[in-house]
């Protein structure tokens, strides 16, 4: 199980969204067109990983078994014990839609190159 997290903007608590600067459009695009620059913007974009809140995107988020974090959940009237059965309860498939788009394209660029071969 990810580890729980609180955000201190919203409250929302589950585990954070993992998220990358930049742009996957523009990406493609450097990658297609200019190589080097692909490479180089492929290579910052993904040093640029940060965890977000799901709900509200604040960087802001917080260990719920940390005291911080007690503090933020009492302060909405949860405990912890609550907090984990109902992450337990909702569960979730693993896999998001764009996860299969991108794969999609890349087997698309893969082909493609394949095909210029």
């Amino acid at each position: 199980m990810a580890k729980q997290l609180i955000c201190s903007a919203c409250g929302h608590v589950g585990g954070g969204q993992s998220k990358i600067k930049g742009n996957g459009f523009i990406e493609l695009i450097l990658w297609l067109c200019f190589l080097i620059p692909g490479i180089i913007y492929s290579i910052w974009r993904s040093s640029s990983r940060y965890k977000a809140c799901p709900s509200c995107g604040s960087t802001n988020l917080i260990p719920i078994d940390s005291p911080v974090g007690k503090k933020l959940l009492t302060d909405q009237g949860k405990t912890l014990e609550e907090v984990l059965a109902e992450q337990k309860k909702a569960g979730g498939s693993g896999i998001t839609m764009r996860y299969v788009v991108f794969a999609l394209l890349g087997l698309i660029v893969l082909m493609g190159l394949i095909n210029l071969v």
